[in-house]
């Protein structure tokens, strides 16, 4: 069998740094050792990779997520050209999208 990807959080982590040395801070000679015990006695998750019809839900989730990002962004960008360009047009016609 080959290596599978690991999860260690990293709450865990930090609290099990506290615990070896009674010293909370992050250093990079620190954090490697630290999760190579954390795996070694098994406080690990295996992550959830999907595969298939699963795999492009995900994607097509995330594709949606992006886009409305993207339409939030050019609302903003026209709201501001329009206070820009034509500071009136709101009191005149009011909210130009709905």
């Amino acid at each position: 069998m080959g290596m599978r990807p690991v999860h260690v959080n990293p709450h865990h982590v930090k609290k099990s740094k506290e615990l070896d040395d009674n010293n909370p801070n992050k250093n990079v000679r620190k954090d490697p050792k630290t999760i190579a015990t954390l795996v070694n006695e098994g406080r690990f998750s295996y992550p959830y990779i999907p595969s298939g019809i699963y795999a492009e839900i995900r994607n097509l989730s995330k594709l949606r997520f992006q886009t409305q990002e993207q339409i939030t962004q050019i609302k903003n960008r026209i709201v501001r050209l329009f206070s820009i360009y034509f500071p009136e047009y709101r009191e005149v016609y009011g909210i130009w999208m709905r």
